[in-house]
């Protein structure tokens, strides 16, 4: 395969690209925020950043040993 061709398909793909984007549907941002807060509102309760795990040994993410200083 040549430059052109390959200079021709790379195009063509960005074609496609820009189609498809062009073809999604689009919302207000103002709608699509109201959304999100409400989603955030209904799903707090179960959020482990908002309320803290249960018990410490539940968090995945607690430092398993201590700092040592050679």
């Amino acid at each position: 395969m040549n430059k052109f061709q390959e200079g021709l398909q790379a195009q063509r793909k960005l074609v496609e690209q820009l189609r498809a984007e062009a073809a999604m549907q689009r919302l207000p941002v103002s709608e699509c925020i109201s959304e999100m807060m409400k989603f955030c509102d209904s799903q707090q309760d179960s959020d482990v950043l908002i309320k803290g795990f249960a018990k410490q040994n539940d968090n995945p993410f607690k430092e398993k040993g201590g700092c040592t200083i050679l």
